[in-house]
């Protein structure tokens, strides 16, 4: 598993399910390492259980207890972010709050975030960073909350804005990583070219029927200037380049027994010649 700067704290959990869901939400995203801090209850086997295939990350979770057991969570950490659902409990302790997504984006550095415009790199991320979740019941306690460098928030519905455990960390971390889908490859600056090229030739054969040509291709243009797969448009490619070459009088189509069959026009003139007399 990929190493990355976040670790995942939980203070004081309350149940085994949760700290199971916990670590394969951290192997579904790539995060790996995790503390819990005074759990409140044994990590067993339900809590193996409900962490499925990311047991290993629950057998090398680190355990602390006693009182200064968070500090010692998070020591070494250069940044502390808390987390939280409802921003009007601890509204003295409060000194930096914001929402999941405007995080996500200062921590990865991207376009309109701090780290961005200070000109950081490596995903605008410097050091060990920890992260907090707190109890089922109560979340993080006023003391713990102001040992937060930054505290987040998921935005959620006012009417119930409290999410589970496990699946607070969950939306977090998708927030967080970095992973990358395999995608279908996407159509390069020649394909668009050729597409355009074989529609333009299309247009100009029925230019003469038509009320505006040139407002047709560019409405084309704008439509393959949106993000085409390379597939997508080489399918199109093709299609568009066989009305034209049919049009012109390259292909035409030849009924046999077998039923309508295209083919080329050298090919029919040749087959034809093979035919007796």
């Amino acid at each position: 598993m990929e190493k990355n700067p976040f670790r995942i704290v939980l203070v004081g959990p309350e149940y085994e399910i949760n700290m199971g869901a916990v670590c394969r939400a951290m192997a579904n995203f790539g995060f790996s390492e995790l503390y819990i801090v005074n759990p409140a209850c044994p990590i067993g086997f339900e809590a193996q259980m409900h962490a499925k295939h990311a047991k290993q990350l629950l057998h090398d979770a680190k355990v602390i207890n006693g009182k200064d057991a968070l500090a010692r969570a998070v020591s070494g950490c250069n940044l502390i972010v808390g987390t939280t659902g409802v921003l009007h409990r601890h509204r003295k302790t409060l000194r930096n709050v914001m929402v999941l997504p405007e995080f996500a984006r200062k921590m990865k550095g991207e376009k309109g975030g701090r780290a961005a415009r200070a000109g950081k790199s490596a995903g605008g991320v410097h050091g060990k960073v920890a992260l907090l979740f707190g109890r089922e019941g109560i979340g993080l306690m006023a003391d713990e909350i102001s040992k937060c460098d930054i505290l987040v928030t998921i935005p959620t519905r006012g009417a119930y804005p409290i999410m589970n455990l496990s699946h607070a960390v969950a939306v977090m971390l998708y927030e967080l990583s970095d992973i990358k889908l395999n995608t279908m490859e996407k159509a390069g600056d020649g394909e668009r070219t050729a597409l355009m090229r074989e529609f333009d030739r299309l247009v100009e054969r029925y230019a003469p029927k038509m009320t505006n040509p040139h407002k047709v291709k560019v409405a084309f243009r704008r439509m393959i200037g949106r993000e085409m797969a390379h597939v997508e448009c080489s399918s199109v490619i093709g299609v568009i380049r066989r009305a034209n070459d049919e049009l012109a009088g390259k292909y035409k189509i030849h009924v046999g027994r077998a039923g309508k069959k295209e083919l080329p026009l050298a090919a029919q003139k040749q087959k034809r010649r093979k035919l007796p007399s």
